[in-house]
């Protein structure tokens, strides 16, 4: 899948196999060159690999030319099993947002991948004290799902999760509508425009736009190998990946004596994972 944020160019390619999901990136930066605005150079970090083997309960990240790995046991939501969210108390502020989302079936068709594509408009707008605060425009074109995609866990019923709190700890109320069918199917191509309003210190109102793109250039339904979603035998385990984020020194100690906790168990259910003929035998699929 070809991504565009921007100027910025990304791929990325994800294979799934029951309800085990690899997807294959690199980070992406860009730095001005010169004065223009206009003149970037993009830098890309090492490929790596993100897997969510839900069959094992865990999740894998890969960097195969560094031969090392980083793996955790992971919830339903994907977070590590031992990580337990802080949830602070906090005051409602009085103001409530108003989300609405709309989403629109134009009637136009077309054969994409050898699947019936529809085209669907979805919007979305919140405004909070009778002004608008962020709206969304998405452009997109569908396909059912292909049979390995559905065996993955469903969306959740609402877009989107919101504890969003001011400085001083009071969070806001969040109230959702929608209009129009929810589209649930597997997007091939779609452009999505993003705005912020807000005013700035002199109380000048203020406009942010941001565009993303993204369209699958390859899609596949051959047969995949188990051992695609696990990390190879011979490479290394560390806490994290290089160059991940740095952790408060607590956290640290707490990914260190998860990871040799794992390690009395881990290769052994790996060896499990690949030998075991009857876990691969959903359906699988690949594109890019």
């Amino acid at each position: 899948m070809i991504h565009r944020f921007g100027d910025m160019p990304t791929t990325r390619t994800e294979y799934v196999c029951g309800p085990n999901v690899r997807i294959e990136n690199s980070s992406c930066l860009g730095h001005s060159t010169t004065t223009s605005p206009t003149s970037i150079r993009y830098e890309y970090g090492p490929l790596r690999a993100h897997i969510s083997n839900r069959d094992m309960g865990y999740r894998f990240e890969i960097e195969p030319a560094a031969c090392v790995y980083a793996a955790f046991r992971m919830k339903e939501d994907g977070r590590p099993s031992w990580n337990q969210p802080a949830l602070g108390e906090s005051r409602q502020s009085g103001n409530t947002i108003h989300d609405h989302t709309e989403t629109i079936d134009t009637g136009e068709r077309k054969e994409l991948f050898g699947y019936t594509a529809r085209r669907v408009l979805t919007r979305s707008r919140q405004v909070g004290d009778s002004q608008l605060l962020m709206e969304t425009e998405c452009d997109g074109w569908y396909i059912d799902p292909p049979s390995a995609w559905r065996n993955l866990p469903p969306p959740p019923k609402t877009g989107m999760f919101f504890r969003l709190s001011s400085g001083n700890g009071e969070r806001d109320e969040y109230k959702f509508t929608e209009a129009g069918e929810r589209e649930t199917g597997f997007v091939v191509r779609a452009t999505r425009i993003h705005r912020s309003f807000a005013r700035d210190e002199t109380g000048n109102p203020r406009v942010h736009e941001s565009v993303y793109r993204e369209e699958v250039s390859e899609f596949s339904e051959t047969p995949l190998e188990l051992s695609f979603f696990v990390p190879p035998r011979d490479f290394k385990r560390l806490p994290q990946l290089p160059d991940g984020t740095r952790y408060r020194l607590a956290y640290r100690a707490r990914l260190r004596w998860e990871m040799w906790k794992d390690s009395l168990t881990l290769p052994k259910r790996i060896a499990e994972f690949t030998l075991d003929s009857v876990v691969g035998s959903g359906p699988r699929s690949n594109y890019r």
